[in-house]
């Protein structure tokens, strides 16, 4: 009897608070700059929560189509060769990208002193040599400085 009396009273509870005024879903103005934004990948990760303002944060929003930063840009037309190097290490890079490139620094893998740097803006023709003989086996670092501000580094081993 207990139960039926608990089982009456849970259904006269719940279609009680059904029927009392909740939230109720009102059409979303997609252009709303106020309205806040939630979006997600196919992880269920959330990868971007803010304003739906397309004109305040150009950039802000994932999906647009934004150019990739300097340093991506410029890997493909690099060159360093031979790798593994044993005495000379030769850099090429393409004409297109020389005015990106400032400065080329050859630098130890366990050291911050620099141990050869290169102004690229000096050079005539799109290629460098680094005279490696000299130095110590082991990884060493090219770390190019970018127009931008940005650094692209590659690593090269020496045997």
């Amino acid at each position: 009897m207990k139960k039926i009396l608990l089982y009456f009273c849970c259904i006269a509870f719940s279609s009680f608070y059904s029927q009392q005024a909740g939230v109720t879903a009102v059409p979303v103005d997609p252009i709303d700059p106020t309205l806040v934004i939630f979006q997600y990948d196919d992880a269920g990760n959330q990868i971007y929560r803010g304003l739906n303002c397309l004109t305040c944060c150009v950039g802000c929003r994932p999906g647009q189509d934004l150019a990739p930063p300097l340093a991506e840009q410029i890997a493909n037309y690099i060159q360093t060769v031979p790798v593994p190097v044993k005495t000379d290490l030769t850099v090429i890079w393409d004409l297109s990208i020389r005015d990106y490139i400032v400065t080329i620094d050859l630098l130890p893998y366990n050291a911050f002193k620099i141990t050869e740097s290169v102004n690229v803006k000096a050079l005539s023709n799109n290629s460098y040599v680094f005279r490696m003989n000299h130095l110590p086996y082991g990884v060493y670092f090219l770390k190019f400085n970018l127009s931008d501000g940005s650094v692209y580094t590659r690593s090269v081993t020496k045997n």
